[in-house]
């Protein structure tokens, strides 16, 4: 067919969107997923995967792959223009909850390091048996599984123009194996605890609606946000999409104009876009506060934006996974991926019983961040939290302030090693110091004590 325009794009994002009305239809009707808690977006994005595989789809992988990688941008815009929560109650308690995001920064930033260092360990062990494997093979594990799908994405782009065939599949893949470990792990973990009375909470009673993945008729659904527009002058969700491309042209314009100054950026600086795209958008949130127009840019809204964007990105990342690659690299892959994941499992629990206060709360949250997404981790929590009141639901949302020293310092040893005439025997010795610079850090903050549960 003949179109005026290009319409691929458009009809790889409409495929996206009957994948996840199939999973939303599947989690309201099927009791294994309602179990298991398995989102519409992963249920649907498998079967978009198997049928893409199947040559059914007459649609271009490469096409969801750029879809995955503009909505993980905009996901971390939207990150940037959400205003944080404020914390309430008694200084001991704001105390209790500042502790408590700084257990969760530096098990976090432990997790994504040593999580690099056992990936480049195995790549070393399947040289010695001659499986000759590049070192990022091994990296894909931090980035799958902490890092998650866009970043994985985001690198395996950045790698392929660098010579790495289907490296964007190889990262794709790691990313749904973590993903795997967070639902079918993650669950049982939760009924474990709960059974054993580690939740401070007791057992959770989450309502129908919740398990059932979707609002019946004469349910009272929670509100999307709050309007800061008159749609008689802007609709309220044009203006603050309209934000989040104000900041991506920002971004862009910040990118293009370091390309002036320094020369062309490496296809691995690119994959930090959207690094600063969230800065970028933290910036236009202070300034337009100092402006007297912060108030314009409501939480709420932008924090359905987020979830948008992270909904079709994990659709958009499944369906675009080639199961070609992955049979032809099945070994290493499964081996790495579910040895990264058991040591996920262990590091997490071993950790989570050896902090004062919420311990299993603040364990299952973490452990669904490692091995899938921060929403990922809040709906875990939800699980025995139903109605957050706990604070973990705050301490997740602000521990990334005490994780981004060690996890950008992973992230520029990942990217820029060989630039730097780094090799993987100087990786891993980074890596490793990081992990134990973190884990000193929780013992010096009696972060890391004895068994509490």
């Amino acid at each position: 067919m003949t179109t005026p325009f290009d319409m691929n794009l458009m009809l790889a994002f409409g495929f996206c969107g009957i994948c996840i009305y199939v999973g939303v239809f599947f989690r309201s009707k099927i009791k294994f997923f309602q179990s298991f808690l398995v989102p519409a977006c992963m249920v649907g994005g498998l079967l978009g995967m198997i049928l893409m595989n199947l040559k059914i789809i007459p649609l271009r992988e490469e096409d969801f792959q750029t879809i995955a990688y503009h909505f993980f941008i905009i996901s971390f815009i939207s990150i940037g223009l959400t205003s944080g929560e404020k914390a309430e109650g008694e200084p001991s308690r704001l105390k209790e909850r500042t502790k408590g995001a700084l257990w969760m920064g530096l098990v976090n930033g432990a997790s994504m390091s040593s999580q690099a260092f056992l990936g480049c360990l195995l790549v070393l062990l399947f040289g010695l048996v001659g499986v000759n494997l590049p070192v990022q093979f091994g990296l894909f594990l931090p980035l799958g599984y902490t890092q998650g799908p866009g970043q994985a994405l985001a690198l395996g782009k950045a790698w392929e123009a660098q010579g790495y065939t289907n490296a964007i599949t190889i990262g794709l893949a790691f990313a749904a194996i973590g993903f795997f470990f967070a639902l079918f792990v993650g669950v049982p973990l939760i009924q474990w605890g709960i059974r054993k009375g580690y939740t401070k909470m007791g057992k959770g009673e989450l309502p129908d609606y919740f398990v059932r993945g979707s609002y019946c008729d004469g349910d009272v659904p929670e509100p999307l946000g709050h309007m800061s527009t008159h749609p008689g002058n802007v609709d309220p969700l044009a203006f603050q999409a309209s934000a989040v491309g104000f900041v991506y042209l920002l971004t862009y314009a910040l990118f293009y104009g370091l390309e002036q100054v320094v020369g062309q950026l490496g296809s691995s600086t690119w994959g930090f876009f959207f690094f600063f795209g969230m800065l970028v958008g933290i910036l236009f949130r202070v300034v337009s506060k100092q402006l007297g127009a912060g108030h314009l840019l409501e939480p709420r809204t932008q924090t359905r934006i987020t979830g948008f964007a992270v909904d079709i990105l994990l659709t958009a990342t499944l369906i675009s996974v080639k199961l070609s690659v992955v049979w032809d690299n099945i070994v290493p892959l499964l081996t790495i991926a579910l040895l990264g994941g058991a040591w996920t499992t262990f590091y997490m629990l071993y950790f989570g019983r050896r902090v004062e206060g919420y311990g299993f709360e603040r364990m299952i949250a973490q452990y669904g961040c490692n091995t899938g997404t921060v929403s990922t981790g809040l709906v875990l929590l939800r699980v025995v939290d139903p109605e957050f009141k706990t604070g973990v639901a705050f301490e997740t949302g602000i521990y990334a302030i005490f994780a981004t020293p060690f996890i950008m310092t992973c992230m520029l040893i990942i990217v820029y090693a060989p630039t730097w005439g780094l090799n993987i025997y100087h990786m891993m010795g980074i890596f490793l110091g990081m992990t134990l610079l973190a884990l000193g850090l929780l013992r010096a903050f009696r972060l890391w004590g004895k068994k509490q549960w």
